[in-house]
């Protein structure tokens, strides 16, 4: 599973027998530190371990999931449940993996979380009542229709530089505005560039937000951070003032 990213790990033992059990986990072929956007689709793997051969090993990926943002693409392998949970079982000792693929909404809410939840259960015998672990979630997704990376700029006191009002970090973004900076001054001009121009007696530390808005009228901001000064001066500190 090199090739994917965990999302999360359950055990279970058997009450009566411990060395009876199972290991349940939840993996994606998508980095769980990068957003999904809406309309992305992105797999799922659940991966049964069986420990000592029991009956069956049951692994449980919990439906609430898919309410609202997300929705099942195809879950081969994978049985949905009455109770919206997706299920699949690994026989005796062998190992058992399947996948389900999803897709985010179109109209999924900004900065939505999904938080995937399983669950893992063991039979020691086909006659014996089901031993379950609790739901059990690590890591999740937010949902962004864009991702934009912070940027650093470094300056000489009183300097300044220009954010072309053209300028657009990804395709279909366009600059519409920002917040202040507490040690500079920040101009809009008529053709939509924007300028900072720091403070003559700061050195040290400065930032501001750009907002920028795609062609449906969703916005996303981008932070920038300034600093003012020579990094040799202090190393590793941070200047504050007043």
């Amino acid at each position: 599973m090199s090739d994917w990213y965990p999302l999360a790990q359950a055990w279970v033992s058997h009450p009566e027998s411990p060395r009876h059990g199972g290991r349940l986990e939840l993996f994606s072929d998508v980095d769980p530190q990068l957003p999904l956007a809406p309309g992305q689709t992105f797999s799922l793997t659940l991966s049964i371990t069986p420990q000592d051969a029991p009956f069956r090993t049951y692994g449980y990926l919990l439906g609430d999931v898919f309410e609202g943002v997300t929705s099942v693409v195809t879950h081969k392998g994978l049985g949905k449940l009455g109770n919206g949970r997706y299920a699949t079982y690994a026989s005796g000792a062998e190992p058992r993996a399947v996948t389900l693929v999803a897709r985010i909404a179109d109209d999924a809410a900004e900065g939505s979380y999904l938080l995937p939840r399983i669950v893992v259960g063991v039979k020691r015998t086909e006659e014996e009542r089901l031993v379950s672990s609790m739901s059990v979630s690590h890591v999740g997704f937010r949902v962004r229709r864009h991702w934009l990376p912070g940027r650093s700029m470094m300056l000489p006191p009183g300097g300044r530089f220009v954010i072309p009002g053209d300028y657009s970090p990804a395709a279909g973004l366009r600059l519409v505005g920002s917040t202040f900076a507490a040690h500079g001054t920040l101009l809009g001009a008529p053709d939509g560039s924007l300028t900072y121009q720091a403070d003559h007696d700061h050195v040290g530390y400065d930032g501001f937000s750009c907002c920028f808005e795609d062609e449906s009228g969703h916005r996303v901001w981008s932070e920038i951070t300034v600093y003012t000064g020579d990094l040799s001066h202090s190393p590793g500190a941070i200047r504050t003032d007043g």
